[in-house]
C-alpha cells in the first residue's frame, strides 16, 4: 500500500481523486491539504510514498515547496495535476525534481497509470500542447 497526500484547493477534486485511488485497493490517502502550506506541512510529517498535488493553490508555491521537500525526502515521489500547461510551469516542476505533472482533464485511467509508473521510478511530463512523455532520463526531457 502506498501512503499518498491529496492536495487541491477544490474539495470536489480531491473528492474525486480519493474516490479514484481507493477504488484501486494499492493506494491508502492518509491526507489531504487545500493549499500549499498544508501541502508542505502534511508532507512532513506523515512522509507519504506521493505527494499528488495541484499547481496553483494558496500559500506556499508548490514548486518551491516540492523542491524543498525533494532535498529533505527524495524518495518521497510528487505528481502535479493542474489545468495549466505553461511550458515555464513544467519547466520549473522538473527543475525542482518533480516526477510527474498531468493535466486535470486526463482520463482516470491514465492518472492511475502513471501514477503506477511513478511509483515505479518512472517520470512523466504531459502538456496539452506535447501530449505525454517519460522522462526517466532526466536529460532526454530538456
Amino acid at each position: 500500500m502506498y501512503k499518498i497526500i491529496i492536495a487541491d484547493d477544490s474539495s470536489i477534486v480531491r473528492a474525486g481523486l480519493r474516490m479514484l485511488l481507493g477504488s484501486c485497493g494499492t493506494y491508502t490517502v492518509m491526507g489531504e491539504a487545500a493549499n500549499g502550506s498544508e501541502a508542505i506541512e502534511h508532507a512532513l510529517s506523515i512522509v507519504p510514498d506521493l505527494l499528488l498535488t495541484d499547481l496553483k493553490m494558496p500559500g506556499i508555491p508548490i514548486i518551491e515547496g516540492a523542491k524543498a521537500l525533494k532535498s529533505i525526502y527524495p524518495q518521497m515521489k510528487i505528481i502535479i495535476l493542474t489545468a495549466f500547461d505553461e511550458s515555464e510551469d513544467i519547466y520549473r516542476a522538473f527543475q525542482a525534481g518533480v516526477d510527474g505533472y498531468l493535466m486535470k482533464d486526463t482520463s482516470p485511467e491514465v492518472i492511475l497509470s502513471t501514477i503506477d509508473e511513478v511509483m515505479k521510478g518512472i517520470s512523466y511530463f504531459q502538456g496539452k500542447e506535447f501530449g505525454t512523455y517519460p522522462a526517466s532520463k532526466r536529460s532526454s526531457f530538456i
